[in-house]
């Protein structure tokens, strides 16, 4: 099955974290046909270099350079226009995806034609200790991850495969920085769209201490919150369930970012 990768790059990433990423993702047992990058923005002159060399190494790489920084939610807009295929998958740009992740997942996709949306389990992994990572483990069938997506994001975006025109019936992605994904399955699971979760990793995550520190603050719980009341509008929370979320949002987001770290490290992943 032929399939589009879509990734988004701006200023503030590591040139060799991008080519790590990039390489995991086009040296698989089932590759992309193509690979959309979007340069979010204007890159420092070595991530500019190593994003021309890995265009040079890898002919199925187009990018789409943006005049200026507009956001994740805004760039995979743009980049979702340039993707030839039915069937996208997504992954960042400091991530690195196992072997045979795009094998299982198309796999799974061409015996489910029912399956608008198919993400996997990710191993959280720290720079400094790549040997300790943390599963983090999602439901599976479309039931569970209805239920558990009132509440919690269902979905390890770097992991997901959608089809396309699923996603452009819910009306694809947005601005809404730092949650430009759980907003759009809200909408596909809304509209009806059935999901589904490998029960296997497939992509280990990096992550730093700024990971953790970008979950949380006044700001964002405000943010979040935008969301809750856009989800209630869906029709998929009631008065008691929003009541919950929004306790959960909060309990996640305004603790201090060591204590958060330890939720997510301990009470969150395995």
């Amino acid at each position: 099955m032929k399939f589009s990768l879509l990734m988004s790059v701006y200023g503030q990433e590591k040139p060799q974290y991008l080519k790590e990423a990039i390489a995991s993702a086009m040296d698989q047992t089932l590759p992309p046909e193509e690979l959309i990058l979007v340069g979010d923005g204007p890159l420092p002159a070595r991530l500019s270099a190593a994003v021309s060399e890995l265009c040079r190494k890898y002919p199925a790489i187009s990018y789409v350079p943006l005049a200026k920084n507009v956001g994740l939610g805004r760039a995979l807009a743009i980049g979702f226009k340039h993707c030839s295929y039915d069937l996208v998958a997504r992954m960042d740009t400091d991530d690195i995806c196992l072997p045979h992740r795009f094998a299982h997942q198309m796999a799974y996709l061409a015996e489910h034609p029912e399956c608008a949306v198919l993400g996997a389990w990710i191993e959280e992994f720290e720079t400094a200790r790549p040997g300790e990572g943390r599963i983090k483990k999602m439901p599976m069938t479309a039931e569970e991850i209805l239920s558990y997506g009132r509440f919690r994001n269902p979905i390890n975006h770097m992991t997901v495969v959608f089809r396309r025109e699923r996603v452009e019936a819910a009306g694809g992605y947005r601005h809404d920085p730092l949650l430009e994904d759980y907003d759009l399955w809200l909408r596909m699971l809304a509209a009806g769209d059935r999901f589904y979760n490998l029960p296997e990793v497939l992509v280990r995550m990096r992550v730093e201490d700024s990971t953790y520190k970008r979950r949380g603050g006044l700001t964002y719980f405000l943010h979040y919150l935008q969301l809750r009341r856009r989800e209630r509008e869906l029709g998929l929370l009631s008065g008691l369930s929003y009541v919950k979320a929004v306790l959960i949002t909060a309990l996640i987001t305004l603790v201090p970012k060591t204590l958060r770290k330890l939720v997510y490290q301990r009470g969150l992943r395995r």
